[in-house]
């Protein structure tokens, strides 16, 4: 999904694309055993983060740095590749979160505590759950990077193995020189006062939006829990066809809109998380791979930060 950045001298976008289309990953044709190099001098960018996960363990690690650039870029394509056992991987601008983080890598449980704002402050620019993800936007259609950016990575791995891992995550962010026409935006719908109890459950949310829209993107994202995430139409009054469906929590669907989705000023959607709970204890929201999730994201254009899906109902009645 991409974010505009408002109070800038430009109208300017934020990439937050969610998760894409799964890629076999392969040795590039140089021969080079690096799954991902940066692009060519010129034509974009690589933002890059390893760390070594000790056998059994869980490593989440932030590390926040300044994108390489001076000026602007306009990116409409995209790709990464990241470490098999990745649970998330995204990139974080950290513009308007009103933190003060030194650059370095960080323990993201403490940064979280100390900075709860990141939560709903911190612009997403980039989110991947798949091995290797390559997104390219509509010709014409770009998000805009402000040079110098400070941003947040951030890895989530759980390693299951017997022995130590390498976990890496790589993302290429390449220019865009063609004329431009449009821009785009992006957002999560999500579910905080999440609980998941023993046995079988679902738990749904309603959003509409606030301003129309002509949705590009659509994906979900659990935790091993759900085994399954419906996304329905939403009139403001009724549900209408279902329009998106993933069984995979690890790797979840991207719905590509190749003919955009239109969606007018109250009217939205409505998602559905069915979980599966085989412990005896209520598992509850939470960042950690033990906890739940339940939300989506979306792209859409155009690319204006006030337009977003607002939540307006939940199964328990408890609204964000």
């Amino acid at each position: 999904m991409i974010m505009r950045f408002p109070s800038s001298p430009r109208l300017l976008l934020t990439l937050v694309l969610a998760a894409g289309a799964l890629i076999a990953c392969a040795a590039e044709p140089d021969g080079s055993d690096d799954p991902l190099p940066p692009p060519a001098e010129g034509t974009g960018f690589q933002i890059a983060m390893t760390t070594t996960v000790p056998a059994g363990e869980e490593a989440w690690l932030c590390k926040v740095s300044r994108l390489p650039t001076s000026e602007y870029t306009a990116a409409n394509h995209v790709r990464s590749v990241q470490s098999e056992g990745m649970h998330h991987m995204d990139v974080m601008a950290l513009l308007f979160a009103g933190v003060d983080i030194p650059e370095g890598t960080h323990d993201c449980n403490a940064l979280y505590r100390d900075y709860p704002q990141l939560m709903e402050d911190g612009l997403i620019i980039y989110a991947a759950q798949q091995p290797d993800q390559e997104i390219t936007l509509p010709p014409g259609t770009v998000a805009s990077l402000p040079g110098n950016l400070l941003v947040m990575q951030e890895i989530h791995h759980v390693n299951t193995s017997p022995d130590p891992v390498e976990a890496y995550s790589k993302i290429n962010i390449y220019e865009y020189g063609e004329p431009i026409s449009n821009e785009i935006w992006g957002s999560p719908v999500r579910d905080t006062n999440l609980d998941v109890p023993p046995g079988e459950s679902m738990q749904w949310t309603r959003c509409v939006m606030n301003e129309p829209i002509d949705v590009l993107f659509l994906s979900s994202h659990t935790h091993a829990l759900a085994r399954k995430v419906e996304v329905r139409l939403f009139d403001g009054a009724g549900i209408g066809e279902l329009i998106y469906e993933n069984r995979d929590w690890a790797t979840p669907a991207l719905k590509n809109f190749t003919t955009p989705l239109h969606v007018a000023a109250g009217q939205g959607f409505e998602f559905q998380c069915h979980y599966r709970n085989a412990g005896t204890e209520t598992v509850h929201w939470g960042f950690a791979a033990a906890d739940e999730m339940c939300q989506i994201a979306l792209v859409y254009t155009p690319g204006i930060a006030s337009r977003r899906c607002e939540t307006v109902a939940t199964s328990d009645g408890i609204l964000p």
